[in-house]
């Protein structure tokens, strides 16, 4: 198990390169107005799952998907696995690690579309909606929805709310490395029976979080790891896989 992780993290490491920078937003704003899905790129979180479902990749939109912890990246690899598996449409990442001041313009973002009827919606959403999140994090995030209604420039908001947060876990996205990651559903009505359906097998421990109320279909992923049933399902090929293909002639 350990020589394999080592082997996963020294791939990620020299292969792959992933930002949540200006350029991304940018393409996935044109893609999103040409009616396209909004994949930034591809990330291989398992490689050695390769034969053992069609496609071992996965798609990130515009997310640090590379400073994720270990088990966060074996659980998307879960995921993946088990979409394809069900039938359905591969999810798409669409957050994955974040410091303090991107995690600071998340929650701008969130505070912007809620303010006027949900002005409580950060406190709520951090303080007793996320049961993972830590002890203070309602705290925090009341202390973020002040500065939000203190300061007018949003570039000048978020950057003190960053600062606010910088030793400060409110999130783990903001863990380092991170351990949640989100998932935005446009095109991917079934993607929430996957996630379920991963928790329920108990190939994956962690936190499913509804953050659709905003708008677009939304829903958080806190990582807290890949059980050994999860590591035997990605070691286990899926009926219509190279691997079982193979098997059967």
């Amino acid at each position: 198990m350990k020589l394999l992780l080592e082997n996963w993290r020294a791939y990620m490491h020299q292969e792959q390169h992933i930002d949540e920078g200006l350029m991304d937003r940018v393409r996935n704003k044109l893609q999103r107005m040409g009616g396209r899905e909004v994949v930034s790129g591809r990330i291989t979180p398992y490689p050695e799952g390769e034969g053992s479902w069609m496609d071992i990749t996965v798609p990130y939109s515009a997310a640090d998907v590379e400073n994720l912890s270990e088990d966060t990246l074996l659980v998307i690899a879960v995921i993946d696995k088990l979409a394809e598996e069900m039938g359905f449409k591969e999810p798409v990442i669409t957050s994955g690690y974040r410091d303090s001041h991107r995690q600071a313009g998340a929650m701008y973002s969130n505070w912007i579309k809620a303010k006027d009827e949900k002005p409580d919606y950060l406190a709520d959403l951090y303080g007793k909606k996320c049961k993972s999140c830590s002890a203070d994090a309602g705290e925090i995030a009341i202390k973020v929805n002040d500065i939000f209604n203190e300061i007018p420039d949003s570039k000048e908001a978020i950057q003190a709310a960053g600062d606010l947060m910088a030793n400060s876990l409110i999130s783990n996205h903001n863990a380092n490395p991170g351990e949640a990651v989100d998932y935005r559903f446009d095109g991917h009505p079934d993607v929430e029976r996957v996630l379920d359906a991963a928790l329920a097998n108990r190939f994956i421990l962690g936190e499913k979080i509804n953050e659709t109320e905003l708008g677009e279909p939304h829903w958080h992923m806190t990582i807290e790891k890949v059980t050994e049933k999860g590591i035997r399902y990605l070691q286990t090929p899926n009926f219509n896989s190279p691997k079982q293909n193979n098997r059967e002639q």
